[in-house]
C-alpha cells in the first residue's frame, strides 16, 4: 500500500494582480509516478516551485509536509538537502564548468580540505555510464547539446538520494531513444520507492508513465484520479473546461507556386570546420504551404535553418532564391530584410526579451512600422499588440507585463505574435509548440492554417510526429544531416513510414 511522501495543504501563491495557485491540497505517494497536467498558466510550475524551495517558506500561504515533517525551505539547496529535487524546464547549469562539476555542484567530494578530483571524475564517469551518455566528465557544459544537458541535469537529481523528484517537461529536447532512456530511469526510480512528480504537455507520455494524474486549471486543482481512469479526452476536457474533439483544424489553405528555393545547403561544425552537420540538402517552399521538417534530435534540422537564416556561427554553403531573386542571409537582420521571419528553438536565449514588456517584444522586429522621425507611434504599436494578444490568446493582465513573468507557452505565443507583426512572406518555426498546452496548440495550428491561406509560406520544424502529420502539406525527412525524402502528406501516408525514414533512412 502506497503511503504519502509529500502532502500539500492549502498552498496558495499570489503575484501582483494574479492568483497563480489557489488553495491547492494534494498528496504524492511513495513509489508512484504522479503526473500534473494543465494548460499554460494553470499553476503547475508555480506549485512545484513552492515544493522545490524556489519560492521560500513565508512567500506563499498554506503548508506542505515531507514524510510528515513540515517543510520550511529557504531555498532550493534546503529542499535538495531534505530530499526534494527538481529538474526545471529551463536548465540550471553552469556552462563554463565541466560535466563532472555540474553533476556534483555544491557537493564535490572533499579530501584534506580540497576537492578530490579523482573521486569527482570517477563518480561522474559512473553516472555517465549508467545513463548511457556519450560525453567525457571533463567536457565543458557549453560544448554539449541541449539534449545531453537535459539528461545530465536529470542524472544529477537522480543520484542525490532523493525522496521525491520533480521533472518539468523533461523530454522537450530529447530524441525518441533518449526519451525511452529517461522513461526507464523514471520507472527505476518508482520501483526504488521514489515519488516522481511528472509535468508534461505530451499526453501520450503521461498515459504511458503515470500511476496517478492531477489536472490543474486557473491555479486550482480540478481533479485527481488513477491514470487508468484518465483518457486523453477526459484530461483535455478538464484542462480547458470544455469538450475538445479535435486538435487539428480542417485545412483551408492551398499551396501555390514556389516562393523560396534552397539548393545544396551544407552546414559545417563549429569545432571541426571539415565536418558537415547538414550535407547538401535542397528543397522548395511554396506560397501558402506548410512544409514540415521532421527528424530526430541531432538530425541537423535546427542547424539547417540557422545556416539558412544567418544565425549559425560556423561555415555555411548554399544558394537561395525568393521569388526568383538570389539572396544571401549574412545574419538574422539580413534574413528578416529578405523576407524570412524566424521563431528559434531556444526561446529563452534567442527568442524573448525577458526584461521587456509583451508589447515591446511583439513589435521588436517591426519598429520601422511603429516609428516616424525617431519617435514611436505608441497608439499604433499598442493597438497591434492588443490585436495579437487577443488573436493568440496570450494570458496576461495587460501588454505591459514583463515577458519573463509569463509561462513558457505564453512566451512562445508572444514570439509568434512578433513574426505575424513583421508581415513577412516566409515563416520558419523551430519547435513552435514545444512546452505549449493542447488548447494553445490547437489555436496555433488554426493560426498557421490561416496564415498559409493568406499566402504565407511556412517551414515548420518539429519533433512531434503527430502534429507534423496533422498540419503539414508535405513532410521533409532529415536523418544525420542528409535529406531522406520529401513526402506528400496524403491520407494514405502512415506515421510508421515517416518514423522509419527518420530512424533507419530507407524504405522498408
Amino acid at each position: 500500500m502506497a503511503d504519502s511522501v509529500i502532502r500539500m495543504e492549502g498552498l496558495t501563491k499570489r503575484f501582483p494582480g494574479v492568483l497563480a495557485v489557489d488553495n491547492a491540497s494534494l498528496s504524492i505517494d511513495r513509489g508512484t509516478v504522479h503526473a500534473i497536467v494543465g494548460g499554460n498558466g494553470a499553476g503547475k510550475s508555480t506549485l512545484i516551485k513552492m515544493l522545490s524551495g524556489f519560492y521560500p517558506y513565508g512567500d506563499y500561504e498554506g503548508e506542505f509536509f515531507l514524510e510528515g515533517e513540515r517543510c520550511e525551505f529557504k531555498n532550493v539547496l534546503d529542499a535538495e538537502a531534505k530530499g526534494i529535487a527538481m529538474v526545471p524546464q529551463d536548465l540550471n547549469m553552469v556552462n563554463d564548468m565541466s560535466v563532472a562539476d555540474n553533476l556534483f555542484i555544491a557537493k564535490q567530494p572533499i579530501r584534506n580540505g580540497f576537492i578530490d578530483d579523482f573521486r569527482l571524475l570517477s563518480e561522474s564517469q559512473r553516472i555517465i555510464d549508467d545513463f548511457g551518455l556519450n560525453v567525457s566528465p571533463k567536457t565543458r557544459v557549453k560544448d554539449i547539446g541541449i539534449a545531453q544537458k537535459q539528461l545530465i541535469v536529470i542524472a544529477r537529481a537522480m543520484h542525490n538520494n532523493v525522496k521525491a523528484i520533480i521533472l518539468d517537461e523533461p523530454t522537450a529536447t530529447l530524441s525518441n531513444d533518449e526519451s525511452e532512456l529517461l522513461f526507464r530511469k523514471v520507472r527505476e526510480m518508482r520501483d526504488n520507492g521514489i515519488a516522481v512528480i511528472y509535468i508534461s504537455h505530451r499526453l501520450e507520455e503521461v498515459a504511458a508513465l503515470s500511476d496517478k494524474i492531477t489536472v490543474m486549471r486557473d491555479g486550482c486543482i480540478i481533479e485527481t484520479d488513477d491514470a487508468g481512469n484518465m483518457d486523453d479526452h477526459r484530461i483535455v476536457s478538464l484542462m480547458v473546461g470544455k469538450d475538445i474533439d479535435d486538435y487539428y483544424p480542417a485545412k483551408t489553405h492551398k499551396p501555390g507556386n514556389v516562393l523560396m528555393s534552397v539548393r545544396n545547403i551544407s552546414v559545417y561544425s563549429k569545432k571541426n570546420p571539415e565536418q558537415k552537420i547538414v550535407d547538401d540538402v535542397s528543397f522548395d517552399l511554396k506560397a501558402g504551404e506548410i512544409l514540415a521538417v521532421y527528424g530526430l534530435v541531432g538530425s541537423g534540422r535546427t542547424e539547417m535553418v540557422q545556416g539558412l537564416t544567418g544565425s549559425w556561427e560556423g561555415n555555411v554553403e548554399y544558394s537561395c532564391s525568393i521569388e526568383g531573386k538570389e539572396i544571401v542571409n549574412r545574419n538574422s537582420a539580413s534574413s528578416l530584410d529578405n523576407g524570412i521571419a524566424l521563431l528559434p528553438e531556444d526561446r529563452k536565449r534567442e527568442g524573448v526579451i525577458g526584461i521587456q514588456t509583451i508589447s515591446t517584444n511583439i513589435s521588436a522586429s517591426s519598429m520601422s512600422r511603429f516609428s516616424r522621425f525617431g519617435f514611436i507611434k505608441s497608439f499604433e504599436e499598442r493597438k497591434n499588440s492588443a490585436e495579437r494578444m487577443k488573436e493568440l490568446s496570450v494570458k496576461a493582465n495587460n501588454m505591459d507585463v514583463l515577458v519573463n513573468t509569463l509561462s513558457g507557452g505564453n512566451q512562445q505565443k508572444v514570439i509568434l505574435s512578433r513574426l505575424i507583426t513583421t508581415h513577412k512572406k516566409i515563416f520558419i518555426l523551430d519547435e513552435a509548440t514545444q512546452g505549449i498546452d493542447v488548447e494553445a496548440k490547437s489555436q496555433i495550428y488554426s493560426i498557421l492554417d490561416k496564415l498559409a491561406s493568406e499566402g504565407i509560406a511556412i517551414l515548420f520544424i518539429s519533433s512531434d510526429i503527430a502534429e507534423v502529420m496533422g498540419i503539414a502539406d508535405r513532410i521533409m525527412v532529415i536523418r544525420q544531416g542528409k535529406l531522406v525524402s520529401i513526402l506528400e502528406n496524403t491520407p494514405d501516408l502512415d506515421k510508421e513510414r515517416v518514423l522509419w525514414l527518420a530512424t533507419v533512412g530507407g524504405e522498408k
